[in-house]
């Protein structure tokens, strides 16, 4: 049992530095002076990787929780609520990624600079999450 708890909370924390890795190479992309239609072939690529890792983490950290039988410490109720806030942000992303594409609602830099707040709110996010339950530990 401590076995799989060890490589979850390693898996864990691969994943969330992964994100946020990928995260700033997001901003990096969406601050970019690049034609839409480009950046929108890199975004999607890059957002299949960004959802896989974000489901590990989710994954391993249920996992975690599990094995400590569903022990709701602050820590853990802060990072359950912030895995939905980071979900909420990227559905309100993908919704300005199509209201930019497909309905012409919305400008390239309008979306971009709104894309762009979004991964800088997530990374904040994170990294409050990371330092609260560093403190906590």
């Amino acid at each position: 049992m401590n076995q799989m708890y060890a490589m979850s909370v390693d898996i864990h924390l691969f994943s969330v530095l992964a994100l946020m890795i990928i995260m700033l190479v997001m901003m990096l992309l969406h601050t970019s002076k690049s034609d839409l239609g480009l950046l929108v072939t890199k975004i999607q690529g890059v957002t299949i990787v960004y959802l896989c890792f974000l489901g590990f983490a989710v994954l391993t950290g249920a996992i975690m929780m599990a094995a400590q039988h569903l022990s709701f410490t602050p820590a853990n109720l802060l990072m359950v609520l912030a895995a939905f806030a980071v979900l909420m942000l990227e559905i309100k992303r993908n919704k300005a990624l199509v209201k930019t594409i497909k309905y012409m609602q919305m400008s390239p830099k309008a979306y971009k600079k709104l894309a762009f707040r979004y991964y800088l709110g997530t990374f904040v996010l994170f990294l409050g999450v990371g330092a609260f339950a560093a403190m906590a530990a």
